[in-house]
């Protein structure tokens, strides 16, 4: 009789997989067209939200997973083994890596949260990886941006050929806090000091309104600092999950073998979904047994997720060097693209969205540089020839010298056909995999609550600084996300 209830289980699970299934497919395809449609962020958001809200609910009820909300768990024992077996081997290596994750976290600073334990060629050896980090790696970061759709920022104009001089730069100041803080010192100089920028234009757009000179233009020329990813809506669909699922695996499993060199017990290993997109992993440790270890054994069971982001961040980066110069010029050309026209312009509803501009006033244009030479000379009432893929155009401009066209510099494929889908899509994942686990390491540096910097500092500080260093971040962080609202 006990049987029954176990072939009972069975078949209602057969019967619930092709349901399953179809939702799953009915999600991704509502975000592939959302992401492709072209809506405004504004709108497709929450409509992507609602899509993926309605989707976890679906299977975490129809196969009984614990959630609520649209977030579901899928957790078990798979993968208890491979921790275990890692655990055991290189025990020195993984020392050394996660106390190089300390000094990328905090600089100089780390010498002292461990207590002078680490070396001095440990510390050498972190600053120079900082350093190196803040050469090669940040001013690049601004490659991620044409797989990312921000308000206010025209994506296509970011998506020229990289390593080619064009690049972000930092202040000296931040350089230095950088070496002396770490990779939380830059993150919190930049949360904090955008965040003050924003507020900076709305005081300067309230006090217009107050003295009866209302100006809008502080507000929207600002971009929102804080972005909500969702694949496929604000970075590609199947490169942002693939690129989200690796830096989650890669970051629990790294606190995983080191609570288990701390001889802590792995309860279970899983992922946390919302939706079709993972947004979170855990390896679920014997809590009460990581509390009972020294403070300096914990700090590297935190960090050490951090520190195999920052890896994963510098081995990306070298793919996507590798691919940028010897890899995507193969397949893609630069060339400047009509993003989009200004109506009641001469050029409007006459260029179409999407053409790619071969020539203005018989200069060739291939990006911003030869586009910028080209028109140098374009004034009030001028005649401008444009050539583009689809004909040519004589326009005369207005009182603005313009003729309504936003142009920017894309990457143009040479042809057609799945090989050229598929390069771009390696290198989507690649870009975006260098840029998140950037990210994901440094914001998990915040002393905010659920992060791992939290845990960190609780052993540091008391929890009446780490509230108060909490309360400025989140506001901050609620500060990078106004521009959403005028968007």
């Amino acid at each position: 009789m006990a049987k029954q209830p176990e072939k009972t289980a069975e078949t209602q699970r057969r019967l619930m997989a092709p349901i399953t299934t179809i939702i799953l497919i009915a999600c991704i395809l509502s975000l592939a067209f959302l992401y492709v449609s072209g809506i405004a962020l504004y709108i497709s958001v929450p409509l992507a939200l609602l899509a993926l809200v309605v989707t976890g609910i679906i299977i975490s009820n129809t196969n009984g997973l614990p959630g609520s909300y649209g977030l579901y768990m899928l957790g078990g024992r798979r993968g208890i083994g491979t921790v275990e077996w890692l655990s055991k081997r290189n025990k020195k290596a993984w020392r050394f890596f996660t106390e190089w994750g300390i000094v990328m976290g905090f600089g100089i600073l780390a010498y002292f949260i461990l207590r002078r334990r680490i070396s001095m060629k440990m510390m050498a050896f972190g600053i120079a990886s900082l350093i190196l980090m803040m050469v090669t790696v940040l001013p690049n970061l601004f490659l991620s941006i044409q797989f990312i759709k921000i308000p206010g920022v025209n994506s296509l104009a970011y998506a020229s050929v990289p390593f080619q001089g064009i690049s972000i730069s930092y202040s000296p100041i931040l350089y230095i806090i950088s070496i002396a803080a770490g990779s939380l010192g830059f993150m919190l100089s930049l949360i904090i000091g955008a965040a003050a920028q924003i507020l900076a234009g709305v005081g300067m757009a309230l006090y217009g309104i107050a003295i009866g000179h209302p100006n809008t233009s502080q507000l929207s020329q600002q971009i929102p600092g804080l972005v909500p990813v969702i694949p496929g809506i604000t970075i590609p669909l199947f490169a942002g999950i693939l690129s989200l699922a690796l830096l989650l695996v890669v970051h629990e499993f790294s606190h995983g073998v080191m609570a288990r060199m701390a001889k802590v017990k792995i309860k279970q290993i899983g992922l946390i979904l919302f939706g079709i997109i993972p947004i979170g992993a855990f390896v679920e440790p014997d809590e009460k047994a990581v509390a009972k270890l020294k403070p300096d054994t914990q700090t590297e069971i935190f960090i050490a997720g951090i520190s195999a982001n920052f890896l994963f961040s510098f081995i990306f980066f070298m793919l996507t060097a590798f691919m940028a110069v010897f890899v995507m010029p193969a397949f893609f050309r630069q060339g400047i693209v009509v993003s989009s026209l200004l109506p009641g312009y001469p050029a409007y509803n006459v260029i179409a969205p999407g053409s790619i501009i071969l020539s203005w006033n018989g200069h060739q244009v291939s990006n911003i540089t030869s586009l910028t030479a080209a028109t140098a000379k374009d004034g009030p009432y001028s005649n401008i020839s444009v050539m583009t893929n689809k004909g040519s155009n004589f326009f005369h401009t207005n009182a603005t010298g313009r003729i309504g066209v936003e142009l920017s510099q894309a990457s143009i494929p040479r042809s057609t056909g799945l090989q050229n889908g598929f390069v771009n899509f390696l290198y989507a994942f690649v870009v975006l995999s260098f840029a998140l686990n950037f990210l994901a390491a440094t914001i998990n540096l915040l002393p905010v609550p659920a992060f791992d910097g939290w845990r960190i500092y609780k052993n540091k500080f008391s929890k009446k600084v780490l509230i108060v260093f909490a309360v400025l971040i989140v506001a901050s962080l609620l500060v990078l996300a106004l521009p959403w609202i005028w968007a």
